[in-house]
């Protein structure tokens, strides 16, 4: 299989914005910088402050020297103790890691595979319990969120990770995006972004679908893939039960106006 950092065809059908935002790495599948957004008002997010990951297990030597050359300092990590046990983080040089868990729904991903392997999963099982997690997760996230928007005020460059880097982090970045004044069309296309890579057949996403027994790699397939509907519900959740995204920042994260200004000057162009 060709490394991701050379490999032609997963950047062949990307737009010059995405190739330069999308980190093909060797041991990631869905590493992006979150600059080069616009807000509503025509600003751009600074690229170089801000990365989403899905988890670092598996980061290769280049991939760490690619993170150095970076200057990622800090690595927000959205995983629950026992994940994060299970799939310790690869660090580059002079990075520290900050613990900010939340748990998204009432079943955890452990208790998800093993329903699957049961067979007691369909397709619509999958579906139903992402929505659920979505719209619980603006509540359940709200601490993992104060932090990393903190840590981005304090100790940029930062990467935020979860564990597959699409559903906490996703949340995340949306809430980001939010508070910078994107609009809600192109936060949804920088969520869609996920599917590129886990739709590739040389990624790493599809090589591990493969070890499963066919009638389970539909169900697999269906939760692992981006959705509209997904991220869509977690920022009408914020709307409607929060007030919008000016009230869940200053009254869900107790972010003050200071807060929020110090967010917007560092990460829009002016």
């Amino acid at each position: 299989m060709p490394t991701a950092h050379n490999n032609p065809d997963a950047a062949a059908s990307q737009t010059p914005l995405q190739l330069r935002r999308i980190l093909h790495f060797d041991g990631a599948l869905n590493v992006r910088d979150l600059g080069g957004v616009t807000t509503l008002n025509g600003q751009p997010v600074r690229f170089g402050l801000v990365y989403r990951s899905d988890d670092l297990a598996d980061l290769s030597t280049l991939d760490l020297a690619e993170l150095e050359k970076r200057s990622v300092q800090t690595i927000v990590d959205f995983r629950d103790p026992k994940e994060a046990d299970a799939r310790p983080s690869r660090l580059p040089r002079g990075a520290g890691v900050l613990s900010a868990p939340f748990v998204r729904g009432d079943r955890t991903a452990g208790e998800v595979m093993e329903s699957l392997v049961a067979g007691e999963l369909t397709r619509g099982h999958a579906h139903q319990i992402l929505l659920d997690s979505y719209r619980r997760s603006t509540e359940a996230g709200i601490p993992a969120f104060t932090t990393l928007i903190r840590s981005i005020i304090d100790r940029s460059p930062v990467l935020f990770h979860c564990a597959g880097g699409k559903d906490r982090t996703g949340v995340a970045a949306a809430v980001i995006f939010s508070i910078l004044g994107v609009d809600r069309d192109q936060i949804v296309e920088d969520y869609m972004l996920t599917n590129d890579r886990l739709t590739d057949q040389s990624s790493t996403f599809q090589l591990r679908l493969a070890e499963y027994p066919e009638e389970s790699r539909d169900v697999l397939l269906a939760l692992g893939l981006a959705k509209p509907d997904y991220i869509e519900l977690a920022l009408d959740v914020i709307d409607s039960d929060f007030g919008g995204i000016e009230a869940y920042a200053q009254d869900q994260l107790s972010l003050s106006p200071a807060e929020v200004d110090a967010l917007r000057e560092l990460l829009l162009e002016p």
